[in-house]
């Protein structure tokens, strides 16, 4: 005889018949009829092959080998208990891994805002979290490495590929003019781009070059080629040498971060495209609640950063003169 042929539902009354020590207490406490346990019982007996029970005055009470089995099945019942709520939790998103790769900016701030949440909302959902560029989402999407990648795309809401894959638009984030704070135009609430074709640059390279691309692109829609005379590998880098009033640079705004002192950042009179910014997973894993839970908190943190407080801080009000003698 296999133990795994026993059945927990008969265990679960055996164990109920011997902490009550009545079969009529037992279907109470249960909500069956005491035939109904009676039934159980005589079937368990035959399933093991030995005697569970035996009548004791006007109750009844367990068997040598009664007693070893409940015991036993005490044991059984807590861990089925436990695996149950183990997959309940997983299935609702309350536990479980979740592994996240995202692009650098929007690593350092969608993504910390959506781990924050998922912390107080399903506190036993671990995520893992790491940053790359879209060929390394891609491929660690495509060999299950990860389970969503934050992902700039060319393409806005609507325009989508039908790759197989499973996007969800979290918002365009749009660039702005970083400024050194005695700049001649830090007074003005926008500035127009070709105002600054004479001015020089600070070059933001980025992990695969694609910031300067960006910044080439924005520049030469606008009609000139920009001066470049520094060169910093990330953004904070880059607002450090605006500070030193060495030159102005374009940043995103998920990339701004806290800004420095030294730096003004103001709007574009023309607005140049935004980068589109993606959550992408596999579609077979949305099927997952834990998946599921990532993706409504990156865009919770997406809609609260589209409705933070601008980065762009206004130009003090110019004071009225006051004429002599007034």
């Amino acid at each position: 005889m296999m133990l795994s042929m026993l059945d927990t539902r008969r265990l679960q009354v055996l164990v109920t018949v011997v902490d009550t020590g009545s079969v009529t207490l037992a279907a109470q406490r249960l909500g069956f009829t005491p035939s109904s346990v009676s039934q159980q019982m005589a079937q368990l007996e035959r399933e093991v092959g030995v005697a569970l029970l035996e009548k004791a005055g006007r109750g009844i009470r367990p068997t040598a080998a009664g007693m070893v089995l409940a015991q036993r099945a005490e044991a059984v019942l807590t861990a089925v208990s436990d695996a149950e709520s183990a997959m309940d939790d997983l299935r609702e998103g309350r536990s479980g891994r979740v592994r996240v790769l995202s692009f650098s900016s929007a690593g350092d701030s969608i993504l910390p805002a959506a781990v924050s949440e998922l912390r107080h909302t399903h506190p036993g959902l671990h995520v893992a979290t790491r940053i790359g560029e879209a060929e390394d989402a891609y491929a660690a999407l495509s060999a299950g490495q990860v389970d969503v990648a934050l992902v700039l795309e060319p393409f806005g809401r609507g325009a989508e590929p039908n790759d197989g894959l499973s996007r969800i638009h979290l918002l365009d984030d749009p660039f702005r003019i970083m400024l050194p704070r005695g700049h001649r135009f830090a007074n003005r609430s926008s500035v127009e781009l070709l105002e600054l074709a004479g001015d020089s640059w600070v070059d933001t390279v980025g992990g695969n070059g694609a910031c300067r691309v960006a910044t080439d692109d924005i520049c030469r829609r606008a009609g000139f080629r920009p001066n470049y005379v520094a060169q910093a590998a990330e953004f904070p880098a880059t607002q450090a040498y605006v500070a030193t009033g060495i030159g102005v640079a374009l940043a995103p705004v998920l990339a701004l971060g806290m800004v420095r002192d030294g730096v003004v950042v103001r709007r574009l009179r023309t607005e140049p495209e935004p980068r589109h910014v993606w959550a992408v997973t596999r579609q077979d894993a949305m099927r997952d609640s834990s998946v599921s839970q990532m993706v409504l908190a990156l865009r919770a943190a997406a809609a609260g950063h589209r409705a933070g407080p601008t980065v762009v801080d206004e130009p003090a009000p110019r004071r009225k003169r006051v004429a002599a003698g007034a």
